[in-house]
């Protein structure tokens, strides 16, 4: 099978995560004395700052996707908000490396603001303090930063994909833009036979879903059958068990999660109460529980399901870094561990190639107002226009 084709069948149209920051950097950089108030305008007269302090600012904000405006329109209220503290939660703040943090001690060093690193197990943000005019341009180098992190991060995990898929070199993409700009995603119909059950068991759970998208990647798919045959030839004439399961991903991450698969990186913090694994549950009603409890605010909810190979299974334990031995001295392990061995609902994988995207289904809970006109918008059409208020004035 010819893996390349696959690979760059389409394009995503969009710009990439990286290229919109430094669009938006730009434009705040030009607009930065406004930031600062109408009585920083340079040979500004009296009369002109009066009256440009009586205009009322607005942004419109227009792209591919209504689900990516309503994404950007929150994250803008969010760095415009009158506090002079702004946290960034990104577990790849854990992967900066000493470049990076020499370029966090330089901001410090150049603008009027403070930068704390608060690293918690599985867990990690940055607390950036000072004025807001410096606070906003510490935040867009910051968040500028860690896409280049994320970026460099998902080539890596797609060189070992193709290593882990068996694939040889010259089988690659010539240019690895490819992967990166395809989407891997099918649109389906809400009306779709193929969902219709899945679709009732968000709703009986109180999520509302709005979009299904099937996933199609070839070299995820590659690599989990390779893991697959592996675990088959551990347990000869055996079948490896397998399950149907979900897992929540901020919508940030959801196209890394399409792209180079599932990773503890992506996946929304949880307590490892059984170990540092990446965690799927089998029932849905885990998650919206969770939702109610920590994101009541969210309005958009990605859930990915996934076929994960769980093979043999045992009780998870808070200190695993990997799966226990099959029994004490044993050379082999199990490939999962649970909370509940007779009646699992958590299932905790230590490999990424054991399971493989299926579907993304994005949700809002039922309560959550706002999204009814923005239903009658085909997935490609968004715009959106909203004041910012006194948040730069």
């Amino acid at each position: 099978m010819d893996f390349s084709k696959g690979v760059g069948a389409a394009a995503d149209s969009e710009k990439s995560e990286l290229e919109t920051y430094k669009a938006f950097s730009a434009e705040m950089e030009k607009n930065k004395f406004k930031l600062q108030g109408p009585s920083s305008y340079p040979g500004v007269p009296q009369e002109t700052r009066e009256k440009k302090e009586n205009r009322f600012p607005v942004i419109n904000l227009m792209g591919s996707y209504w689900e990516k405006v309503d994404e950007a329109q929150a994250w803008i209220q969010k760095i415009l908000s009158p506090k002079d503290c702004h946290i960034i939660e990104d577990k790849h703040i854990l992967y900066l490396g000493k470049k990076e943090h020499d370029n966090l001690f330089l901001l410090q060093e150049t603008l009027c603001i403070s930068i704390s690193e608060i690293v918690t197990l599985g867990k990690a943000h940055l607390e950036i303090r000072g004025a807001r005019a410096d606070l906003i341009k510490a935040v867009m180098n910051i968040e500028q930063m860690l896409c280049e992190v994320q970026e460099k991060m998902a080539r890596t995990k797609e060189q070992v994909l193709w290593s882990l898929s068996g694939q040889h070199t010259d089988q690659q993409p010539e240019n690895q833009n490819q992967m990166k700009e395809n989407t891997f995603l099918k649109w389906l119909t809400l009306s779709a036979p193929e969902i219709q059950d899945k679709k009732k068991q968000f709703e009986d759970c109180g999520l509302r879903v709005i979009k299904v998208e099937k996933i199609d990647n070839v070299l995820l798919m590659a690599a989990f059958q390779e893991r697959k045959k592996m675990m088959e030839g551990r347990t000869p004439g055996k079948p490896v068990m397998s399950y149907r399961l979900f897992q929540q991903v901020p919508h940030q991450f959801c196209k890394m999660v399409c792209r180079v698969g599932f990773h503890r990186v992506y996946s929304v913090p949880c307590d490892q109460k059984y170990g540092a694994g990446i965690y799927f549950t089998k029932n849905l009603k885990n998650i919206a529980h969770r939702i109610k409890k920590t994101s009541a605010t969210d309005k958009l909810i990605c859930v990915f399901e996934a076929e994960v190979l769980t093979g043999s299974f045992c009780q998870g334990n808070q200190l695993n870094i990997v799966p226990p031995p099959l029994h004490p001295g044993a050379i082999d392990s199990h490939d999962s561990v649970v909370d509940n061995v007779s009646s699992p609902e958590t299932f905790v994988i230590f490999s990424n190639t054991q399971a493989v995207p299926q579907y993304l289904w994005t949700c809002i809970q039922d309560h959550v107002q706002g999204y009814s006109g923005q239903m009658m918008l085909s997935p490609q059409q968004s715009y959106r226009i909203f004041s910012s208020g006194s948040s730069v004035d």
